[in-house]
Parts: C-alpha cells; structure tokens; sequence
C-alpha cells in the first residue's frame, strides 16, 4: 500500500477507479457530514454538475455504506471540458466543522492510502484529494484544502451552484441563524431603495423582509453574486432608506481598528442593533484571497451581511464568515469590491465619510438608521 502526503501523487491503473473513505466518527456520513464530487478543468473551472453523496450520475455509482463510504469512478466519462474531480469531505448546511469526523482514511483501488487527521480542523468543508489527466495518464494527489465558508461558498467560489443542504431537510445546529426554512442575517442600506446582505442568508429563500425599529418591508433580490457572497436587494414601499459611505481609495490598514453592526441571534439576543469592535488582522482571506479581509470583532449566527466600519464612520467591508471553533477568525469582502459590485448594478454607492472621527457609541447612533434585520423564509 503507497501512502500519500498531502502535495504527493501518483498514477492510478486504469480509468476505472474505486475508494472508499472512512473517519474516526462512524455515524457522521449521512448524518452530519457527507462527501462530493465536483468535476472540474485543470483551473477548477466547473464543468459540469456536482455529484453529492447518494446522488448518482453517468460517470460514476456511490457504494459502500455509512461506515464506509466508496465510490466507483469512471474517469473517461466526466462531463467534456472536465479533466479532473475534486473529492470534498463538507458538513450538511455548514453546520460545524469536520473536526466532529476525527480522522480521515482514504484507499484507492486498494493500492493507495491518504490519511488525515481532523481533529484541530475547524472548517465546514475540505477537499481531500483530485483524480486528474496528466500527459494521458490519470493519477490521483492527495490534498487536506479546507473552507471555512463550506461547500456552497466552495462552489460559488469557483462558479458553481451546489445544495449543501441534508438531502432529508433536517435542519441546521440549534443557534445557527438559518434552516431549511428560514434564515435571518443583517443588511445595511447602500441607496434611498437598495440594501446589501450575505449572497447565502437569501439563498433559496422565497419570501425576503427587512426590518428595523423603522419598520417592516418587503425586498426582492435585484443581482446575486454567489461568487463573492454579495447580494443587492430593493426594498418595496418604504420612505427613503440613508445609505452608508463606503471607504474608497487604498482600503484599511493592517491593525486598523473597527467596528461590526448588525443583528446577531435574531430574537433570542435583542431586536436592537449589536455593536462590536476588534482591529483588522489580515489584508487576505484563506488560501490568500485578496476579496477578503481578516477582522478580530466578535460575530455569532445572524451577523453576515453586516457592515465593518472604520473610526471615520465608512465601511470597509462586509461580514461574509468565520472560522468555527477559531478566536475571532472572522472575513469580510473588501469595500473596493463591493463598489465595484454597486458600479456594475448601476447603483451610485455613496463615497467616502464626512472626515470626522467617531467614538464607537457616535458611530452606532450615526449608523443605526442604515442597519436593517433581514428575514427570509421558504414557507
């Protein structure tokens, strides 16, 4: 048996290709955590649907059983365009981490063995392995690649529209903000009509609220970047909204201090805005994405889609995810993208902030009229 490091490859014998997988928490598959198979170009470019776990397609047929997941694989048949698969170990709905898996066990066609060890892993998704054409050739690479966003923000990452829900419906984690039926998240105004939240607080949701001390309105989703998690709603019937300033030019400062507003735990916290402060900690997100920053402000279920807030009162990004189980691990997409984002929809983003400085306190009073509760349901 060839056992295989994270980084290392070998050639596997034929197109036809079998494994099976096993972890350290023998009830998790199809429970609390599952497996994915996306077909990819040699960019990661998606090329053509993802099979999820029990989900057969042409290509390929699931076995095995919930201890040992396998798979039989049929390399020369994945969808044109495609010359690889991505295996990715994802927890349903991004529920918690797969640090609850334990351990990994990977064997390939009985002759290669990947083993990885999950215990201190506090992301949602990992992709733990690729089958790819080289020179004719099919080999496999072992890999241990995490997102902490989960297999849908994986997918919308890389262009593709995934379900990561359980296939029953089961709902996520008591306190996680969102179920199959109902999210709740916050947004913050960007015109006298628009607001912006999270791309994945209104995923696949029907009916979509804002609301505030100010009242109650409907929203219909005007463009959706699953890509970047950004989404642009127009509110329906209401006075007009005051938009924020978002910080134009070189962005923030590594060390920068912020502020966070939004609506975390929805209902169960308080109906007012919550205020929380911290510094930026990194100019990048995981893997190097140069969309996020890194920011050490305390957030909970309920805070995606809130606006990051330099002491001048302009924002400098918005409350996209965070690392479970990590200290205040927490990511936001840059303000540059997110006025690009309003250029594109033809939206005028108001610029730059008045040049004072706030308190934390002068800050949530001047903000507080921009921030809305969103509430979205699929009932």
């Amino acid at each position: 048996m060839m056992v295989l490091a994270p980084g290392a490859n070998t050639a596997v014998s034929s197109a036809r290709s079998e494994w099976t997988l096993e972890c350290g928490n023998s009830s998790s598959f199809g429970e609390y955590a599952a497996v994915a198979i996306l077909p990819v170009d040699e960019k990661r470019r998606p090329k053509g649907d993802a099979a999820l776990f029990q989900t057969p397609r042409a290509w390929m047929e699931w076995v095995g059983d919930q201890q040992k997941v396998g798979c039989k694989l049929n390399l020369d048949e994945i969808p044109a365009g495609s010359d690889r698969v991505l295996l990715v170990v994802y927890t349903f709905s991004s529920v918690g981490p797969v640090s609850e898996l334990k351990n990994l066990r990977l064997q390939v066609d009985g002759q290669i063995e990947h083993s990885l060890d999950l215990r201190e892993n506090g992301e949602s998704a990992i992709i733990i392995g690729e089958f790819y054409n080289r020179n004719q050739q099919w080999k496999f690479r072992a890999l241990a690649e995490g997102s902490a966003y989960g297999l849908a923000a994986l997918g919308r990452r890389i262009g593709l529209d995934i379900d990561e829900a359980h296939p029953k419906g089961r709902p996520n984690a008591p306190g996680s903000g969102r179920s199959a039926d109902s999210a709740t998240g916050t947004a913050f105004a960007v015109s006298p009509t628009h607001v912006m939240t999270c791309a994945h607080v209104i995923e696949g949701m029907r009916e979509i609220h804002i609301a505030s001390f100010d009242g109650r309105y409907r929203v219909d989703p005007v463009v959706v970047d699953r890509r970047n998690d950004i989404a642009l709603l127009r509110v329906i019937d209401s006075p007009a909204l005051k938009p924020v300033a978002f910080k134009s030019g070189f962005g923030c400062d590594l060390g920068e201090d912020i502020v966070a507003l939004g609506f975390p735990l929805a209902g169960f916290a308080g109906g007012g805005v919550h205020v929380t402060q911290g510094g930026v900690s990194a100019l990048f997100g995981l893997h190097n994405d140069a969309s996020l920053l890194q920011f050490t402000a305390p957030i909970q279920p309920g805070s995606s889609g809130s606006p990051l807030f330099d002491f001048s009162g302009a924002v400098i990004g918005l409350v996209t995810s965070s690392v479970p189980d990590a200290q205040n691990m927490n990511f936001a997409v840059k303000a540059s993208l997110l006025i690009s984002f309003l250029d594109a929809c033809r939206v005028d983003g108001k610029k730059n902030a008045s040049g004072q400085t706030f308190t934390a306190a002068q800050l949530a009073r001047e903000a507080q009229a921009s921030m809305w509760r969103v509430e979205a349901t699929n009932l």
